[in-house]
């Protein structure tokens, strides 16, 4: 199991410029280390294997990037005021996997930075749905980082399978994904915290990945978001109505 830092597609394309406007590039001393993507104009979301320090200049949360080359006009960037991982999160396992971040300002909503929606409380999804997966990172198993924003398809793994496949290490809390083509196509050493996007709502957080990126044999992983509806709204009323 890889619990990889970064966020990096296999087999993917580079995306129409600022057409996925609630991705977020966390990165720490100027470099990318995580996905993820704005869920309210002060919350980000991403894994919580992310360790994203609270008190850290070398944080910084960049919304409506494409490149990561140079600063665009279009990006918004910030600090962090709040860094929450759920309480139950466990490293070993890799379950609870989820973080929330608050922004230490409220974005901006324009054409390049805008919420995703997130899914109805337990909802799940059933094996077939095709999603999308994104971020920057490496394209290849080998390091050829790109610094375009990069997405590919992938599509929903039966959690019975899936948890076969991963002897057991699957349950309730998580989605399982892979692409259903002969050539390796899925999330890679990291892509952590980036979103799995099902029918314009983001269903998933990238969890962890194989030890080949890509490889179907063993389905990428994917917090299932459904599953933390109410510990996200509670932890938003608690630090939004405590100040």
């Amino acid at each position: 199991m890889d619990g990889a830092h970064g966020s990096w597609i296999i087999g993917g394309k580079e995306v129409k410029p600022h057409s996925r406007p609630y991705i977020t590039s966390i990165q720490l001393d100027g470099k990318h280390v995580c996905g993820g993507f704005l869920v309210w104009r002060k919350w980000v979301m991403t894994a919580a294997h992310c360790v994203i320090p609270r008190y850290s200049s070398s944080v910084r949360i960049v919304l409506g990037a494409h490149s990561l080359k140079h600063q665009e006009a279009s990006q918004q960037i910030f600090s962090l005021r709040e860094s929450i991982m759920h309480p139950h999160f466990n490293a070993r396992t890799v379950h609870n996997d989820i973080r929330l971040l608050e922004l230490n300002d409220s974005a901006v909503i324009n054409q390049f930075v805008k919420r995703i929606r997130l899914p109805k409380p337990n909802s799940d999804l059933p094996a077939g749905v095709v999603c999308r997966v994104l971020g920057w990172g490496d394209t290849s198993n080998f390091g050829t980082i790109p610094t375009e924003l990069m997405e590919t398809k992938t599509t929903i793994v039966d959690r019975k399978i899936c948890k076969a496949l991963w002897a057991s290490r699957v349950n309730q809390d998580m989605l399982c994904a892979a692409s259903l083509n002969s050539t390796l196509q899925g999330v890679c050493s990291g892509d952590s915290g980036g979103p799995l996007v099902c029918g314009g709502r983001v269903h998933g957080i990238v969890s962890f990945s194989g030890q080949r990126c890509g490889y179907r044999r063993y389905p990428d992983i994917y917090t299932r978001i459904s599953k933390y509806i109410a510990w996200v709204q509670e932890v938003r009323k608690r630090f939004e109505c405590g100040r």
